[in-house]
């Protein structure tokens, strides 16, 4: 009995040991978040097309102490077709210094990353097609950096939303396409 009751005491301190409540996602991609603990906010993402999704987050007390969440996620890609980047915008929180990693399963290397407050985008290159990549370090044996997220001047209960986009390459075709015209006109109003 005795062992019950603390078992049953550990377990309630633990559910409420957790970092930011996940609220629901909307978009491509199936979600678990069941890797959710004390300061630690991590995820997995298994996009069956190129798309974007949002998960919403609401902030609890306990994230309040220390305003910083450690933050990593494993994308994967179930499509079957190459991934050219990665895109992760915040809204209602911050990414905070100093930046984190993003990697790849090895197929195609990083070719560029960037990141400010608010987003943070990646590129892919070379030939291949890469069916995971991390933001962050999600596997324990991995070499790479999490990235943090700052919740200061958040309030208990308010919402903060996370979206991953994988850019259709539709969107760069059409762009080339309009770059292409532009040059055209260009060089036909000179000559």
């Amino acid at each position: 009995m005795k062992t019950t009751l603390i078992a049953a005491a550990l377990l309630a301190l633990a559910a409420q040991a957790q970092a930011a409540q996940y609220t629901g996602a909307q978009g491509a991609a199936v979600v678990g978040t069941d890797y959710v603990t004390a300061s630690e906010l991590f995820f997995d993402l298994d996009f069956a097309s190129r798309g974007s999704v949002t998960l919403s987050f609401a902030v609890e007390a306990q994230d309040l102490v220390s305003p910083l969440l450690s933050f990593n996620a494993v994308v994967r890609n179930l499509s079957g077709l190459g991934f050219e980047g990665v895109s992760v915008k915040l809204d209602g929180a911050s990414f905070a210094l100093p930046q984190g990693t993003v990697a790849t399963d090895g197929f195609q290397p990083v070719q560029s990353l960037g990141s400010n407050s608010g987003a943070l985008w990646a590129k892919f290159g070379g030939p291949g097609v890469t069916t995971d990549f991390y933001l962050g370090k999600p596997l324990a044996e991995m070499a790479g950096t999490d990235w943090t997220l700052d919740l200061s001047g958040r309030q208990v209960g308010d919402v903060f939303n996370i979206t991953v986009a994988v850019p259709e390459p539709e969107s760069y075709a059409l762009m080339l396409v309009g770059l292409a015209a532009v040059g055209w006109v260009a060089r036909r109003r000179k000559s």
